[in-house]
């Protein structure tokens, strides 16, 4: 877990950075806004320290807990308060992302098509960004689902064309391809973590006077 917070440079900055601190001096959310318009950016671009990521996937964790979905449980299931609800949701959107980024890695390097160089951690927080935080804010909204959907599956070709612009020998169709192969496994692993952390956190309620006791 190490290489999550301090990247392969050893400190709070991507390896870049911390080699040519003022080199590049990228932004994460130019980066971000970009990358939702489809605009061709290389590796370089990402060379932003990675406490950046970091912040930007713990906020979309905490953000994603405030969905009304989530208080809303079965009739016979006492519902968890916030704060019981934020930190479930955010073990479990970790773990989705560092799980799709476990398995999008090799697939990227298949046949020679990536040699690895690159931080892929900060290309796909960045690719997130925008499209993530307009599908969370507008279900914490209550907007109808059909209305979410298309900008949730634009997410993907976001993604998807970050990948290939960054990457040269990996098509749009292959990357996207990758995307979808991670993202199973990490929604699935996702929703356990949540619904075991939900579990617990609600017996430990239970245990010290602060949920009422399941009937």
């Amino acid at each position: 877990m190490y290489w999550v917070f301090q990247g392969r440079g050893g400190s709070l900055a991507s390896p870049a950075h911390s080699e040519r601190p003022h080199e590049h001096g990228h932004s994460m959310v130019g980066a971000a806004l970009q990358l939702f318009f489809l605009r061709q950016l290389s590796f370089s671009h990402f060379d932003f320290p990675r406490w950046q990521a970091v912040l930007e996937i713990t906020a979309l964790g905490i953000l994603a807990g405030f969905d009304p979905g989530l208080r809303a449980p079965p009739a016979e299931i006492p519902s968890l308060p916030i704060g019981f609800i934020i930190p479930a949701n955010l073990l479990g959107v970790w773990a989705a992302f560092l799980i799709f980024l476990g398995i999008l890695r090799p697939w990227l390097r298949r046949g020679g098509r990536w040699d690895g160089h690159g931080d892929l951690f900060n290309l796909v927080a960045t690719s997130w960004l925008v499209a993530d935080l307009l599908v969370i804010g507008l279900t914490n909204l209550d907007v109808p689902m059909p209305f979410v959907l298309p900008l949730w599956l634009y997410s993907f070709w976001v993604s998807g064309h970050a990948l290939a612009s960054a990457i040269p020998g990996a098509s749009l169709r292959y990357c996207v391809a990758g995307i979808l192969l991670a993202l199973a496994p990490a929604l699935v692993v996702s929703g356990l973590i949540v619904i075991l952390t939900k579990l617990v956190a609600g017996d430990i309620g239970t245990l010290l006077g602060l949920l009422p006791a399941a009937p």
